[in-house]
């Protein structure tokens, strides 16, 4: 039995319950203690109670100081605020009316030997020391208990929707599936050069190559980029595939999905997002990128169809025109800026262009864009999912274009990977892809992602044990 338990039955049935008169031993860390005279109390806590079981350690009740049980004396000199102690006793009421254990015995199961401070402001104290916050604060508890179940409904509805997880490497020869800087290290064995999954994307696909038509995994990614409040350098990511579906199909199983999660997570639809209260269960709009920029940033591409138009544009706004070498990546960078900032009610964005999408399948109708949406909300993208390109030829060709830009510089464009091209040789089925990562849950809870992130990485600090010694 929990201390919430035990004090919950207490509170309702008081002189009624079953308990009162029962001798029972609880568990849990000692709140605080308050001496008087002959008597000591002392709230247990534990994770089901933070408000604390008030335990009664009282002289005449406690064992004599000789023999090797511990006494009352042992209690006001040997414990401190902090400790983790195993009390047994009768279950009554004080003569304030409050749910009380009267010890009889009692052991100190974990001596603690730094006193917790009061509160932690420093928000990289409170990072760094995520466990002293996790112990201050129940309301940063109860953040990591919903950020499970955030990740638990993302799996129950892939599992009864029949879908299977699966694993994929963690360490590859050749890292994709994602725009992004791997990081690197070293296999002694096979005296190789390995990188850090930055994407299960790839090797999901070989499992569709192998005959899976419906898998998904749950894992952590790894990407050297910079910190700020959307990224992590190790982050957990949800994605799945599905085979013979259409990208209209995906968009709709998606938009359920993510339906689902925030439901299982909040209990309701209805989030606040600063000002607004956004109603998630209303049918998500869908837009191209034309329509988006248009609709959000005030820009009608229709003005501005060639690359020399959409540069001049762009140099108004301050850009550095170096960074962005084709039409697709420079409508990228306007969008990011000028466009996706301004949409908090959740839009599907589609029909991204063909160079910032070089795993997605063509638009038959528009070769220049790509059967690729995203589900933009809170001003953040928040989900990616493709038509996968399952053409060897042209998946190569892609790839091809990516490593030019790789060699040029560009430390987030994919590398080659001729394994993967090797495999869709063997042939892949018409297959969607669908990701989310755990920005969803930051942007859903209005924090940055370090917030939501038990153990954020930290730059290492120097620590001073001498005075333990």
């Amino acid at each position: 039995m929990t201390l919430g338990e035990l004090a919950s039955q207490l509170d309702a049935l008081q002189e009624q319950s079953e308990y009162v008169g029962e001798r029972l031993t609880l568990t849990g860390r000692l709140k605080s203690i308050r001496l008087g005279g002959k008597i000591g109390f002392a709230p247990l806590e534990d994770e089901s109670n933070t408000v604390g079981f008030q335990a009664v350690f009282k002289k005449d009740i406690l064992p004599e100081e000789e023999g090797d049980a511990l006494s009352f004396a042992d209690f006001k000199h040997l414990v401190d605020t902090g400790d983790y102690v195993q009390v047994t006793g009768e279950i009554g009421f004080s003569k304030r009316g409050e749910a009380s254990i009267f010890v009889e015995e009692f052991h100190v199961l974990t001596k603690a030997l730094r006193a917790l401070p009061e509160n932690i402001e420093d928000p990289e104290q409170r990072y760094r020391y995520r466990y002293l916050e996790m112990k201050l604060n129940p309301q940063v508890r109860d953040m990591f208990q919903r950020k499970s179940r955030f990740w638990e409904a993302g799996r129950q509805f892939l599992i009864e929707q029949g879908f299977l997880e699966v694993q994929t490497p963690t360490l590859e020869h050749t890292t994709g599936g994602a725009e992004a800087h791997p990081f690197s290290t070293y296999h002694e064995a096979l005296e190789e050069n390995f990188y850090l999954r930055i994407s299960s994307e790839l090797y999901l696909k070989r499992y569709v190559v192998g005959g899976f038509e419906k898998v998904f995994d749950v894992d952590k990614n790894f990407r050297n980029e910079g910190i700020d409040s959307e990224h992590l350098q190790e982050y957990t990511a949800l994605e799945f595939y599905w085979c013979y579906a259409s990208h209209e199909e995906l968009m709709d199983f998606a938009e359920a999905l993510i339906k689902h999660v925030i439901e299982h997570t909040y209990s309701t639809l209805q989030l606040t997002h600063g000002e607004h209260v956004i109603d998630w269960s209303q049918a998500w709009p869908r837009m191209t990128y034309e329509e988006f920029l248009k609709t959000y940033g005030g820009i009608d591409l229709g003005e501005y169809a060639t690359f020399e138009a959409l540069q001049n544009l762009a140099q108004g706004y301050g850009f550095d025109l170096e960074a962005y070498p084709n039409y697709g990546r420079l409508l990228d960078g306007l969008y990011k800026k000028l466009a996706r900032p301004h949409c908090i009610e959740p839009v599907w964005l589609t029909e991204h262009p063909v160079e910032i999408s070089p795993l997605a399948k063509r638009n038959p109708d528009d070769p220049s864009k790509t059967l690729r949406s995203q589900l933009i909300a809170y001003g953040s993208e928040l989900t990616n999912g493709f038509s996968e390109l399952n053409d060897p030829v042209e998946q190569l060709r892609r790839f091809k274009e990516q490593q030019t830009l790789r060699d040029e510089g560009d430390e987030e464009a994919m590398m080659l990977d001729y394994d993967f091209v090797r495999a869709l040789e063997y042939g892949m089925p018409p297959t969607v892809g669908f990701g989310v990562s755990e920005r969803l849950f930051s942007v859903l809870e209005g924090q940055s992602i370090r917030e939501t992130a038990p153990f954020p990485m930290m730059k290492r600090k120097e620590e001073d044990f001498t005075e333990m010694v």
